[in-house]
């Protein structure tokens, strides 16, 4: 009897799932968990040149995002349910490989959503200077981490609200952000063009940075332009609330595909050749100072040159190493590289490079002056902040979707299952995350950003080995197919699968055991969960049937 209940109880729980996301919300929602905006690609030009930058900015959509899509078109038309790739994955290989394709895509929300409001705050931090010095609240001083994090609170708790309230609600949300998020990045990309026709500056630029060797520079690339083209299948977890989903959702997918490809590539060559990649001022896109004590120029001076200039120079002043100010320092091999950092508008002691702020900033002021860059620098930081929330709009829908398909599946606990009488949405699962998120947004967890894109990429396996598997055995099932039958199957998987494995094997080179380390770690403990879910929470608990989805 208890067992019917449970069951009867699942049963009344889901079908309470409003179905409301039509085509141009869901192209909201994909576009702001594959994209949302051009920021995050300017790490590909200064760590990986801007010739390769291009190349793979060109190839990428290609061999990469379109097999992508296709793959899902497919799964997705035979399976358009909650839950999305876990039950492509579970019908293929069985429920543990289901659970754990849930299981680390689930895990990736944790590591990669919670980046998104701490990135909102730390631009926002340029218009409220109180978000890095700290303030006097309420006779309280709190400090710059904590109001960062109270910050970044905030938002995420604001967009739960938002999502409890509806996912049309949501999505229709990110529909206006990326309104606001393309006007400034549009104009740059009109101001950078025209200054380039203007110029008749020649299209050659150096393919690599100066000393860096092709397997350094594409390893780097290959998983920044992979994580700023990836998601595909993540908002196909919300199958259950889209309308029509068999043609909604490819639909979807086409115009996010046009539109990311422009997102990225126009701003990137406006930026490039509208001014700010001249004279070699592309090597500031997107970098990290590898020195943080002493700021960026240490990415262009060889630590013992730069040890030696501030011990010599210290000597000669009789302080301390850690008393020298960079700009006191004349030894000739430092001052170059000092001066022409300078001269471009970089403060070399700064700790990041040029992100599209500042690009803005470099080709405003290049086109119309002072106060147009100073505009553009403002305008894109706005885009900015209003991008990252966009993104974490898109990608915490998944994040809340997955616990709930389990647990509909049996495979979480079934409280995860209540559904908002009034609005439709899984709100218990969307409070889950919403603590989770606020937790990780403590730290921002940017070391894990590898096992995020390296779980991302084994889920993403498994889903075209289960494309090839179900082709197989279930045959008879309904599907958008992906024309040209094995032909077609063997094109489309090559590319992606053949960048995916390149990529693994290419970062275990360059960064070894460590870069994979922490995703195994995960993987290992959703398998530890797996088992007693299956023993204490499933009994009782009917699998779902994909395939009984309706339009």
């Amino acid at each position: 009897m208890a067992d019917q209940s449970q069951a009867s109880f699942v049963q009344a729980e889901t079908k309470k799932l409003k179905r409301e996301l039509t085509l141009l919300p869901l192209f909201g929602l994909l576009y702001f968990t594959v994209c949302g905006g051009s920021f995050g690609i300017e790490p590909l030009i200064g760590y990986s040149g801007p010739g390769l930058a291009l190349l793979l900015i060109a190839i990428t959509p290609l061999v990469f995002s379109l097999p992508n899509v296709l793959m899902v078109r497919e799964l997705n038309s035979m399976m358009p349910v909650e839950g999305g790739y876990y039950h492509w994955v579970k019908q293929a290989f069985g429920p543990f490989a289901g659970f754990l394709a849930g299981w680390n895509n689930w895990v990736v929300s944790w590591l990669d959503v919670a980046i998104y409001p701490v990135l909102a705050v730390t631009y926002l931090s340029y218009f409220i200077p109180a978000l890095d010095s700290g303030a006097m609240i309420g006779g309280i001083f709190l400090s710059g981490p904590i109001l960062r994090w109270l910050t970044a609170a905030l938002i995420i708790w604001a967009i739960s609200y938002l999502q409890i309230r509806g996912a049309r609600l949501s999505a229709l949300f990110t529909n206006w952000l990326g309104v606001f998020v393309l006007l400034p990045l549009g104009l740059l990309s009109a101001l950078g063009i025209f200054q380039w026709i203007r110029s008749g500056m020649t299209a050659s630029l150096p393919f690599l940075p100066e000393g860096q060797s092709l397997i350094g520079a594409f390893s780097t690339g290959l998983f920044v332009v992979m994580w700023n083209f990836m998601g595909w299948e993540l908002p196909a977890v919300a199958g259950d609330e889209i309308v029509n989903p068999r043609k909604t959702y490819p639909r979807a997918m086409a115009l996010t595909l046009v539109a990311t490809i422009l997102t990225y590539a126009l701003p990137v060559v406006a930026g490039l050749y509208g001014g700010a990649g001249a004279e070699g001022r592309w090597q500031v896109w997107g970098i990290e100072a590898e020195n943080r004590e002493v700021g960026i120029i240490s990415n262009f001076v060889d630590e013992e040159t730069l040890s030696q200039a501030y011990e010599q120079t210290a000597d000669a002043k009789g302080v301390s190493v850690a008393q020298v100010n960079l700009f006191e320092i004349n030894v000739p091999a430092v001052m170059e590289v000092r001066n022409r950092l300078v001269e471009w508008g970089v403060d070399p002691t700064s700790l990041s490079g040029w992100e599209f702020p500042q690009i803005g900033d470099v080709v405003g002021r290049i086109v119309g002056g002072e106060s147009l860059g100073r505009t553009m620098g403002t305008l894109l930081t706005i885009a900015a902040i209003l991008s990252m929330i966009g993104l974490f709009v898109g990608n915490s829908l998944g994040g809340s979707r997955i616990p709930f398909a389990l647990a509909a599946d049996g495979m979480f606990p079934p409280f995860l299952l209540k559904v908002h009488s009034r609005f439709g949405t899984p709100w218990i699962a969307i409070l889950l995350v919403g603590v989770i998120f606020t937790i990780f947004s403590w730290q921002a967890f940017s070391f894990l950003v590898v096992a995020d894109v390296f779980l991302q990429t084994l889920v993403i396996l498994a889903e075209f080995a289960a494309l090839w598997k179900l082709r197989i055995t279930r045959p008879d099932i309904p599907r958008q197919a992906i024309p040209g039958g094995i032909g077609g199957l063997i094109l489309v998987t090559l590319g992606p699968v053949s960048i995916i494995l390149l990529a693994i094997v290419s970062q275990y080179l360059e960064e070894g055991f460590a870069s994979i380390g922490w995703a195994l770690a995960f993987m290992v403990l959703g398998a530890l969960i797996y088992f007693p879910m299956r023993r204490f929470v499933k009994p009782g608990i009917p699998d779902v049937n994909p395939y009984q989805a309706s339009d």
